[in-house]
Formats: C-alpha cells, structure tokens, sequence
C-alpha cells in the first residue's frame, strides 16, 4: 500500500480550502454510532492540493466492519465532489483489515457489492436507513422522558403535532407548547433539531400538522402504550452509547489523540473527540 505521505502529497491550493471541506464531511456519521466522523476524531487527514482534494479516516479497530466503513468512505467522497470547483477526490482508509478494496473501490466510483466481488451482496442504502431510525428513535426516547419530567402525561404527548415543538438554539433548550402551557426542555435543543432532521430525511415528520412522535415507520403510539414504547428505545439508545463508549476508547487507545483532527489551518477550530453531546 502506497504510504499516506505519497498518497496526499501536495499543497493547500487557493480555490478549495481545508475549512471548506470540513465543513461539507461534518454531517458524515459513523452508522452504528450515530455521531459524526469528525467529532469523532476519526478524521485523520485533509488534503488539499488546487482542485484535488484526499480525505484520510482511521476507525477504532483493525476489524471494523467492512460495510460501515465502505458506507462511510462513500459519504465522504460523495460529499467533497458535491464542492464547487473539485476535480478529483481520493478518500484513504488507513489500518484496517479490507483497507485495499474499500480504497480501490470508493475511489474507482464502485458500488459495495462491485468492491467485493463475490463477497458481498449488501445494500448499503437499506443500511444507512437501518440506523438512521435507530439514530431517530434515541433522540426521541431523550425528548420523550424530558416531557414526562416537565409534566407532560401520555394523553399530552399524544396530541403533540410538529407545530407544537419550537427549539430555541442560542439557550440549547427545546419549547413544547400545548393548549394550555409551554414548557422548556433545557439542554435538547441540538438533539430536538437532530431529530427533526432525521424524522425528516425518514418521511416521517413531514409537516407541521404530522404527529410529533412516532416509531420508525411512522406510526404513533398506541393509547396505553408510551412505557413500552420507551422501554424500546432505551434499549437502543443505551446500545448506541455503549458502542459509542467502546469505540472512542479503543480509538483512544489505538493512536492516542496523533492523528486526529490535525493542526487547525485557515482559521478553523476542530472540535475534541467526544462521546458526549447528541448521546446523552
């Protein structure tokens, strides 16, 4: 495998910067935890050299999953092409098992399956949406438990609309107005706009008369049913944070902080590997 030295090799150009490109990869999350591969950390390098642009990740072990990591180097090239005035993109995975395929693949334009070639049949798509619900359904489970603190009963929660959810983002605080009160969800605005998003990219919260909280297909909870509902997505959000917990560690303990979020250039500030945030 050629070494990352020869494979980035260049210099920041003018037209494309390194900022610019940080900021098209930040929504692309890891799959399984649901977090994005530059809080992460896993980011490891941004090249830019004029119109060609190299992206270099690391993941936590040697082991991860080949079709995360194909799913994840797909987002990334996919994103930094989508820049105004990129020629090429090359994105590299460096210190994994599949590392030669996934990188011969992503960037020949191949699909998963095309990669892996009588190994794979995959659809990543399908995937990505997998755990894109599961991402929805552990924000909600956090909205959902906010609410019933604050005095919200099952009856309450199951009329709420979209309309009714407002997030007032310098204070981080999501407001849910009913007929007769507003009440403020301290610390949720990011994760109210998180799942808004999601439910949103899903088809599932469409317009401001749709029901607020819904399952992953849609469906509102049934009259007698929200303690059950909640047992659920407890039980994948707390998933979610263990793998969460475990793959920061084992990244941590793998390389440490070198390698990382380089040096900031034109003025950006990278963020600090966290498994807090969205998570919590």
């Amino acid at each position: 495998m050629p070494s990352m030295d020869s494979t980035i090799a260049g210099t920041s150009g003018i037209g494309i910067t390194e900022a610019q490109v940080y900021a098209a990869i930040a929504d692309v999350l890891d799959p399984e935890l649901d977090e994005s591969l530059v809080k992460l950390g896993f980011i490891d390098q941004v090249q830019v050299d004029g119109p060609d642009v190299s992206v270099v990740f690391r993941l936590p072990t040697y082991w991860c999953s080949p079709n995360f990591a194909y799913l994840m180097a797909e987002d990334l090239r996919a994103r930094v092409r989508a820049l105004p005035g990129v020629r090429t993109v090359r994105v590299m995975l460096l210190d994994h098992c599949s590392e030669d395929e996934i990188n011969s693949g992503i960037n020949a334009g191949l699909s998963f399956p095309e990669a892996f070639q009588g190994e794979a049949t995959e659809d990543l798509e399908e995937l990505r949406r997998i755990f894109l619900r599961k991402g929805f359904l552990m924000r909600q489970d956090a909205l959902l438990r906010q609410m019933l603190k604050v005095g919200l009963d099952e009856a309450a929660i199951r009329s709420l609309r979209m309309a009714n959810l407002t997030v007032d983002e310098a204070s981080d605080a999501a407001i849910i107005r009913t007929s007769d009160r507003a009440v403020r969800l301290e610390g949720l605005g990011r994760k109210a706009l998180t799942y808004l998003r999601r439910g949103t990219v899903l088809g599932l919260l469409q317009g401001p008369d749709d029901p607020l909280i819904t399952d992953d297909q849609g469906q509102p909870i049934a009259p007698g049913d929200l303690q059950d509902f909640l047992r659920r997505s407890r039980s994948i959000r707390m998933n979610i944070m263990f793998n969460t917990s475990f793959c920061t560690s084992m990244f941590q303990t793998r390389y440490g902080r070198k390698g990382a979020l380089p040096a900031p250039q034109d003025g950006l500030t990278r963020p600090t590997p966290t498994v807090e945030g969205d998570l919590v």
